[in-house]
């Protein structure tokens, strides 16, 4: 929940994540068809915000997928239906200005907890 203005608004946003992933060509049709099968399996709750993928000389594939999700189960079932096709590694994320945000939260309570000496 967060507050706007001293009314209280629901945020029902899911947490967000990147998903670093590569396979070489002896996966492609592997990994293309999971990726299909994908569509039909993933859990509620699981959305792709973006998926990117290009071609590299080694390995011959790279790709990030920005995840959202409200459960950390959602990101085991996604990486569990891959499996050892692909090499893929989640990493937690945050939109830019609500990074800010937090960050300027954070060194308001450093502040207020350690204020400078004069």
């Amino acid at each position: 929940m967060r507050t706007t203005r001293g009314s209280q608004v629901e945020a029902q946003r899911g947490m967000l994540f990147v998903a670093e992933y590569e396979f070489g060509w002896d996966a492609l049709s592997t990994v293309v068809a999971k990726r299909l099968e994908w569509s039909e399996a993933q859990p509620d709750g699981f959305r792709f915000v973006g998926e990117y993928i290009w071609q590299q000389r080694e390995p011959p594939f790279r790709g990030v997928a920005v995840i959202e999700t409200d459960a950390i189960e959602a990101l085991n079932a996604f990486a569990l239906h891959y499996g050892p096709t692909i090499r893929m590694t989640i990493h937690p994320a945050t939109d830019v200005h609500s990074g800010i945000a937090m960050l300027h939260t954070s060194q308001t309570r450093a502040a207020k907890r350690h204020p400078r000496k004069r």
